[in-house]
This record gives structure tokens, sequence and C-alpha cells, in this order.
């Protein structure tokens, strides 16, 4: 049931000066989904209306210093704070991450290796008590959305 105030994402404010001035919503679990989404593909600093929206892991994207053990940390502690922080409809997160490679062949039959994240996150909503579940798959370096 869509609910005032969740918004589906992009949102497109010349809706509001049509005729109509439908915005289109969503549910509350599809609103948190595409927040989550936002969180973990934004790197902190990227937004300018508040440079800690977002994930500190994309700092040390591009480091081969840091081990998958180290990037999985700082991606889940990260994104912890993040739901603390700003999603106030969720409580008790618990983030799993998991690097992995995926072979694959391209068109001219070249091997290519690419890491991808898998995402859980389990947490309780706040208003209902019930639990919430995400998941996500992301490749990385460069980042796409599976």
């Amino acid at each position: 049931m869509a609910t005032s105030g969740n918004y589906k994402l992009p949102f497109n404010p010349s809706t509001l000066f049509s005729a109509t001035g439908f915005i289109e919503s969503c549910s509350q679990e599809e609103s948190i989904a595409q927040n989550l989404m936002l969180l973990i593909t934004t790197k902190q600093g990227e937004n300018r209306f508040d440079r800690f929206y977002g994930n500190a892991v994309w700092d040390i994207d591009f480091e081969n210093a840091k081990s998958e053990g180290e990037w999985e940390r700082i991606f889940r502690q990260s994104m912890e704070e993040c739901i603390l922080k700003y999603e106030p409809r969720l409580s008790n997160a618990e983030v799993k991450v998991r690097i992995s490679y995926l072979e694959q062949s391209n068109a001219k039959k070249a091997t290519v290796i690419k890491k991808k994240a898998s995402i859980h996150i389990q947490a309780i909503l706040s208003d209902s008590r019930e639990i919430y579940q995400f998941a996500t798959e992301i490749f990385l370096s460069p980042l796409s959305v599976d």
C-alpha cells in the first residue's frame, strides 16, 4: 500500500506543476530499498547537500592494497552507520557483504573477470516491528548494478 511521503524514484519535479499534480508513490518497503541503493552507490562527499551521505568504501575502491576482507569490513561498517543516520524507518540493521569473481566472455571471445559484491541487509521496520530484508549485487571497478 502506497503511503504519503514514499515517492518513487527517480522523482520528476515537473509533475508538481502539471494539471493533476500527481506524484508517483510506492510502498514503504520499496522506498526504503531505493534509499538503500542510493546509500550503497553514493560516495561520501558526492551529495552536495550532505557530504556524509553515502558509503565510505568508495574512497578505497581502486586501492589494490586493501584485501577483500578489509573492503567488506569497511563497506559493512559504513552501511550500518548510514542506515542509523539516514534510514530511521529501520532499526537493528545487520549488513552482510561478500566479494566474489565472475568470469565472462565478451563479444571478442576474450575472458573478462568482474569483481562482484553481494549485499544483504536485514533489519526491523521501526513502525511495525516486522523483519525487513534487502539484497542486491553490484559489480565493482567500474561500478554497475546487476
